[in-house]
């Protein structure tokens, strides 16, 4: 475990959040076995690349994906930059025939690697010399800043001031809500076949929730106005970067902003939390815009080796060429 948090390289942002041990337990105790590859030179651990079996045929074929695939947000590889190369031999000698690695950080290019789709994701950084996050962007996005603050204004307004809770105070209640309104979310957004309308990663988020070790939580961060949850996020919090995940809010009350609400009390606390950076994930967003102070490119991958990679890769390359 030692060897593994060391292995994470210092560019990867959110991304070692969604290969760290705790996320890893929790899928191989919902999702189905995680089985992680070590790779060793003379006796030393240099690499750990944590994996779960592809389902169909290409599973069958030894075909791998990065753990929780379906919802996670990055990958990186926690290898020592000089072994980067031997990913592929060392995955090969283990069994394993291709991998396919959403949402990995472009730069260095790894042998038997093929970057598909790029896309971008947001993220705010903490300056030297600033207070806090959200103090810092009253500056820098000085619309979005005052905009969120009359809608918190507006909200105390209400019977019964908004409640700001870092953690929730019943995660099992509050999670089933985030869940039911996101998958409302979907629906009216024509995202009916979303990975959470699965029991299963349902299931994955309740044991997130309920996983906490040092230097790593999953945090259900909520907005109450008097009992009622008007927003809520759920992230992935360590090595001072928090993944901005599963955000959501209440349409009833979405005049008043409450999600940005939720997230500017959350940027108002990052000095007492330890968060130096914020993550937004990809897909553009006014809030991510507004707050973010860097960008960083992130592509599909495939990794495949030889005539077996070839063979195992066939139906995901099969669904490419007939999706849509």
């Amino acid at each position: 475990m030692t060897a593994w948090l060391r292995l994470f390289p210092s560019g990867a942002l959110s991304a070692s959040l969604f290969m760290h041990p705790e996320f890893c337990r929790a899928a191989h105790q919902t999702l189905g076995p995680v089985d992680v590859v070590v790779m060793e030179d003379n006796g030393r651990i240099v690499g750990m690349v944590p994996l779960q079996r592809a389902m169909g045929w290409r599973g069958l074929l030894r075909g791998y994906s990065q753990v929780a695939q379906d919802i996670s947000d990055g990958f990186c590889f926690p290898v020592e930059e000089a072994y980067l190369d031997g990913v592929a031999d060392a995955l090969a000698r283990a069994g394993v025939w291709s991998g396919f690695f959403t949402h990995v950080g472009t730069g260095r290019a790894v042998r038997h690697c093929e970057a598909g789709a790029v896309t971008k994701t947001y993220l705010v950084r903490h300056q030297p010399g600033e207070q806090d996050l959200w103090t810092a962007l009253r500056e820098r996005s000085r619309r979005f800043w005052s905009d969120t603050e009359r809608c918190a204004r507006r909200l105390n307004e209400l019977p019964g001031a908004y409640q700001f809770h870092w953690q929730s105070p019943n995660p099992a209640r509050d999670l089933g809500t985030l869940v039911r309104l996101k998958l409302d979310q979907y629906a009216r957004t024509g995202k009916e076949g979303a990975s959470l309308y699965q029991a299963r990663h349902q299931t994955f988020l309740k044991a997130m929730v309920s996983s906490a070790s040092e230097g790593f939580a999953a945090p259900l961060s909520v907005l109450y106005q008097g009992n009622e949850l008007i927003a809520a996020h759920l992230g992935l919090l360590g090595g001072g970067r928090l993944h901005y995940w599963f955000p959501v809010y209440e349409p009833s009350h979405a005049k008043y902003s409450p999600g940005k609400v939720l997230l500017a009390e959350i940027m108002k606390r990052s000095e007492q939390l330890g968060i130096q950076v914020i993550d937004f994930g990809e897909g553009h967003a006014d809030y991510k815009e507004a707050a973010a102070t860097e960008t960083h490119e992130l592509a599909k991958v495939a990794m495949a080796l030889g005539v077996r990679g070839a063979l195992s890769m066939l139906p995901l390359r099969w669904a490419w060429r007939f999706s849509g």
